[in-house]
């Protein structure tokens, strides 16, 4: 019984605090300072693998932090949105299948970046501000 509760009061807990930090990221945007939305990268000029990160959105051009490291990419000038998907079967075993693939194109080539569908509007906001 005391396993139960344990397991209720950390689900809680941590649904508190994503809950919270969707809420500072969308406070921090809309007052328009920059912010982090996570996500994973997958780009042919960084490789053929999906990489987590966060795409930073603020008043600058879009720059993508890798998780692990401190590398920061600034994405092309040109990207532009092409569309938005749900992962296929095979993509599902890599990123979160619950995700959804915003599909854009460049002068550098495709650009996949896949976010939480919470995340899904801010990251296209910035993509037509881009």
């Amino acid at each position: 019984m005391i396993e139960l509760v344990v397991g209720v009061v950390a689900a809680a807990l941590v649904g508190w605090v994503m809950r919270r930090k969707r809420q500072q990221r969308a406070t921090a945007m809309s007052a328009g300072r920059p912010a982090g939305v996570p996500c994973m990268l997958k780009w042919s000029a960084q490789g053929s693998r999906w990489k987590a990160g966060r795409l930073l959105i603020g008043a600058g051009p879009l720059v993508w932090k890798s998780s692990p490291g401190k590398r920061e990419v600034t994405l092309p000038r040109d990207l532009a949105q092409a569309g938005v998907r749900s992962p296929s079967l095979r993509e599902g075993m890599t990123i979160n299948p619950g995700s959804r693939i915003v599909t854009c194109e460049s002068s550098g080539g495709e650009v996949l970046i896949a976010v939480m569908p919470t995340e899904l509007h801010q990251v296209t906001k910035a993509l037509e501000g881009a």
